[in-house]
């Protein structure tokens, strides 16, 4: 089967991995070109490893120096804090945290070596449609190039933006369910000069949003943090704003980020939602990724999702390949049943992720039992029923 997939990052580029390893003809269309950063948390849950083992990269991304992380520690605004230790994700007693510059490339470059046809550069535009199917995209490049390309699936894996569902969307004048306006801004930066433990992300709770710290390469850390648009606007005009949040609402950020100095500009993208979207729009388009779901940051599973829904709809092609209808329906009920109980119980937690009062209260609830805090940190990986053998 001729697979056309918009977006190479983490979903795109191993879905292109997996299916070019099965004998598909793929290509692989990125609006922009490697390396490039991604405003990301950068953590790389125990979980992902064993993807890694199966996309054949596992050697080139942990020759790439990043960092271990063997537990993440979440403070409240007064300082308060509790510990998830890696361990209890149940994969390995440590994480990995590197930028999504270096991994999103070693994933390019595997795609590529595999015959995968890959179009860095490439805007896509616009689609073609039949009978209420994609036949073909078009897409141009800044120095002016146009082109086309047909194919028999079509996969969105441009993240939160969902391109291609949104043109497909305007050519056959379907009507989603509108979108709420963005509430939420998501920032990230790569800071040097913080004083934190060398092996734990930290994560931080203050009037308004969260913001997380990690160790990467060398002496470097990620700082990614989503807050409210109202308290962002509160802070419009200086350079390091969402530190500033931080710093001035977190007892322990205050001790960590009050001295670093950034090494880059900041990223910035709004945020209109979580949870499921449209895994399969029309019958030969389908999503993976933030462009079928968006998890919670906080959770640190967004590059697992990415991973594991690029795995499901490589193994639902597998049954279904013959029937773009069939395998789109097949699809779309494989990914509810793996992930919805994710979605349910991280929207809960979400209250408390915006409210200072809240996080404080489960922070001190989850210090008295350590079995109830593995229990959530478990269930916002493996919430859902496995999938890999249902039909």
């Amino acid at each position: 089967m001729r697979v056309v997939i918009v977006g190479a990052g983490p979903a795109g580029s191993s879905l292109a991995i997996r299916l070019a390893l099965r004998g598909s003809k793929v290509t692989l269309i990125e609006r922009d070109r490697f390396p490039r950063e991604k405003l990301c948390g950068e953590f790389i849950s125990p979980e992902c490893f064993r993807h890694f083992e199966d996309l054949g990269v596992t050697g080139d991304l942990f020759a790439k120096g990043g960092k271990y992380i063997t537990g993440t520690r979440f403070f409240s605004a007064s300082g308060k804090s509790v510990s998830v230790p890696t361990a209890w994700f149940g994969h390995g007693d440590a994480a990995l945290s590197l930028s999504r510059a270096e991994m999103d490339m070693a994933l390019l470059d595997r795609a590529r070596d595999l015959g995968v046809e890959v179009l860095e550069g490439y805007r896509v535009n616009g689609v073609e449609m039949a009978d209420g199917r994609i036949e073909s995209i078009t897409f141009n490049a800044s120095n002016g190039t146009k082109g086309s390309v047909g194919g028999e699936l079509f996969v969105d894996a441009a993240g939160r933006s969902a391109i291609l569902t949104k043109l497909s969307d305007r050519v056959s004048k379907n009507v989603p369910e509108p979108a709420r306006g963005a509430r939420l801004i998501a920032f990230k930066n790569h800071l040097y000069g913080a004083l934190s433990d060398a092996e734990t992300c930290e994560i931080y709770f203050f009037d308004g949003g969260y913001g997380g710290l990690s160790p990467i390469q060398g002496d470097l850390y990620n700082y990614c943090c989503i807050v409210t648009i109202d308290k962002a606007r509160d802070f419009v005009g200086k350079t390091n704003n969402c530190l500033d949040m931080a710093v001035g609402g977190n007892q322990r950020a205050k001790q960590t980020l009050s001295d670093v100095v950034t090494a880059g500009e900041w990223l910035a993208v709004p945020v209109t939602g979580f949870g499921r979207r449209r895994p399969a729009a029309i019958p030969n388009l389908v999503a993976v990724g933030d462009a079928a779901a968006f998890i919670d940051p906080f959770t640190g599973s967004g590059m697992l999702m990415a991973l594991e829904s690029s795995k499901l709809l490589a193994e639902t092609i597998d049954v279904n390949d013959v029937d773009q209808g069939r395998l789109s329906k097949e699809y779309d009920r494989r990914h509810e049943l793996k992930f919805h109980r994710r979605f349910i119980l991280t929207s809960i937690l979400r209250r408390a992720a915006f409210s200072p009062r809240l996080a404080s209260a489960a922070i001190l609830g989850a210090n008295v039992s350590s079995g109830f805090t593995e229990f959530l940190a478990r269930t916002t990986r493996f919430g859902s029923r496995d999938t890999s053998s249902a039909r």
